[in-house]
């Protein structure tokens, strides 16, 4: 495969924006739909946006050319494996995985910021090894400790609701 259909172009946004270069001004872009990746080939595939969500296209003839499921398009991911990953970057999918990895990030900063793990302070392998786990040791024992104290009872915050804020929370 190696570049993109010439009616296609990377949004850089986690998905393809398909290009109708019909008759109309100005050109008609709409985000692709994502339908699934094929490990067997390696691929990301892609379908018409106005097949898969239902709504009439003005080059539906063009594009489609008499095909009842639409046009799809296999992107190879070897074209850059940054831009195509398996999971777009734009499903909740890859927000829910994201997350995780952002919750990894956040711990290795505080090991960086607050214990100075990367310091150069620690000559040798077996000492750095020892320094952090005792580290995660002491994280594991804030965070049980932390997960055992009751709850505190009403606002965290010196947040106050206005009138209009308290009438709309008590309609809802």
């Amino acid at each position: 495969m190696g570049k993109l259909p010439e009616s296609w172009e990377d949004s850089r946004s986690g998905g393809l924006t398909i290009v109708i270069c019909g008759t109309s001004e100005p050109i008609v872009r709409h985000r692709m739909a994502y339908i699934g990746y094929e490990p067997q080939r390696e691929t990301i595939k892609y379908r018409c946006p106005a097949r898969h969500e239902g709504w009439a296209c003005p080059h539906d003839a063009a594009c489609n050319a008499g095909k009842s499921y639409g046009k799809t398009v296999r992107v190879d991911r070897t074209i850059d494996l940054r831009r195509f990953p398996p999971i777009p970057r734009a499903t909740k999918k890859f927000e829910r995985m994201y997350k995780g990895r952002t919750a990894v990030e956040r711990v290795n900063a505080r090991l960086k910021i607050f214990w100075g793990v990367d310091d150069g302070n620690i000559v040798g392998a077996r000492r750095f090894h020892a320094f952090v786990g005792a580290v995660m040791i002491v994280h594991l024992a804030f965070a049980t400790l932390l997960a055992s104290t009751p709850r505190r009872e009403g606002t965290l915050g010196k947040l106050r609701l206005g009138p209009i804020q308290k009438a709309l929370a008590g309609a809802g």
